[in-house]
């Protein structure tokens, strides 16, 4: 199944904004995982009360949490194993019609526990994947012909911009980000941030960091090149400086504009900053909080209770995991 493509935080935020705040009842996001998405939804839904689902969530959980409070926003969060469940797919399906649903269960059961097979329900429903699966794609059809759909895959220099603005202490680390010929997620981030903290005094970062993601000495030579020279000189430098062909070139030259185009980011971020509309009239109530939280719940706190003194572009990254 193709789906379109996003590759600016602003199309994102676009999309994100009118589903929290406007006229957009279902939307399915896929993207790379360490891009935000669930950080940029916890601000959304910052303060406002809403039902928050993983994937190991089974489906009479989900079904019976909505029915206690119907009318909230509902995330779903990484949850492509649930996508392979008929019964969970059949709930989304009703779950994302336009306007007011019904949402039912096929049989009276006591493990529903005194709650009806069947209400109405006017919820919002947000579904976070990193991929779409395979199973099941009839079924699945169904779903994205229902909802707001695509695929968020945000380039090089764009990741490092919302690196810059969000994360201006790591500035160190996201200048060697922006050598790296990988695409850069927040994980990854946070993982050399390890490894800063635990190297020996004297080591370099930014070898180990090599050693790990690898950093092609023809591209490095390349961009020197490129920034130095004029375009008409670039090729024959290249392979007088490596001894590699014009094919080879091509490729690399690929690469090195891609990095050059993260520099030019370094001051200018206009479009990876998510601004937050102001909250509409509080919804319904929630219901309690669920002793365990991996079971569903419905949160009306901050995303991040008991560190309440980081700063709120920090708190995100106490459970990178769901990021």
């Amino acid at each position: 199944m193709k789906i379109p493509v996003f590759t600016e935080y602003k199309h994102f935020y676009t999309y994100m904004k009118g589903w929290a705040f406007r006229s957009i009842k279902s939307l399915i996001v896929v993207g790379t995982p360490g891009v935000g998405k669930t950080w940029t939804a916890k601000e959304l839904l910052r303060g406002r009360p809403h039902h928050w689902f993983s994937a190991r969530q089974t489906p009479l959980e989900i079904y019976k949490h909505i029915c206690d409070a119907p009318h909230i926003p509902i995330v779903f969060d990484d949850v492509a194993a649930l996508l392979r469940d008929k019964t969970f797919l059949d709930l989304l399906k009703n779950l994302c019609e336009r306007e007011t649903s019904t949402l039912r269960w096929g049989t009276s059961t006591p493990l529903l526990e005194g709650r009806p097979t069947s209400f109405r329900t006017t919820a919002k429903v947000l579904i976070f994947l990193n991929s779409l699966p395979k199973k099941n794609e009839g079924d699945l059809a169904a779903v994205l012909d229902r909802c707001h759909h695509f695929s968020f895959q945000p380039d090089k220099s764009q990741a490092i911009a919302y690196m810059r603005e969000y994360f201006p202490e790591d500035r160190k680390i996201i200048d060697i980000l922006e050598t790296l010929t990988v695409m850069p997620t927040l994980r990854m981030l946070g993982k050399i941030r390890d490894l800063d903290d635990s190297i020996e005094d004297g080591d370099s970062l930014y070898e180990e960091v090599a050693k790990v993601f690898g950093v092609p000495d023809a591209v490095v030579t390349l961009i020197d090149i490129m920034e130095r020279f004029p375009e008409e000189e670039w090729c024959k430098r290249y392979m007088e400086a490596t001894s590699q062909g014009d094919r080879q070139f091509r490729r690399n030259r690929k690469i090195a504009a891609e990095l050059l185009a993260c520099r030019k980011t370094q001051n200018e971020c206009p479009n990876v900053r998510l601004v937050v509309p102001e909250p509409p009239a509080p919804p319904l109530s929630a219901p309690p909080e669920a002793k365990n939280p991996d079971s569903g719940h419905s949160d009306i706190e901050k995303p991040a209770r008991g560190h309440l003194d980081m700063p709120n572009r920090l708190r995100w990254w106490i459970n990178p995991e769901n990021n």
